[in-house]
């Protein structure tokens, strides 16, 4: 199971409202960033562990699961940014992945 970052077979629908929220976010980024308002786009590029998703997935190893609070953490670090080195786009992966 590939998570969706970019279009493939059968996720249209899908696929194009993630492109959607990345627009939106570009937009809310160009137009708050002269107030210093930061804007960012974390794409969760992986499966969050939940315990539904473990359920469904029980064969997998931990680290093939992105912890919510290390995606909360990551979140966190963007808010600490300085101005001058802010992060528009960030993507969050499990460090099981295979490339």
């Amino acid at each position: 199971m590939r998570p969706l970052r970019r279009g493939g077979a059968k996720t249209a629908a899908f696929a194009s409202a993630k492109a959607a929220q990345r627009s939106l976010a570009e937009s809310l980024a160009r137009s708050l960033g002269s107030s210093g308002i930061h804007v960012s786009l974390i794409i969760i590029d992986g499966i969050v562990d939940e315990p539904s998703v473990r359920t469904k997935l029980a064969d997998k190893l931990d680290s093939f699961f992105l912890k919510p609070d290390d995606v909360a953490d990551t979140a966190a670090m963007l808010t600490r940014q300085k101005p001058s080195a802010w992060t528009f786009e960030l993507e969050a992966r499990p460090f099981g992945e295979t490339w």
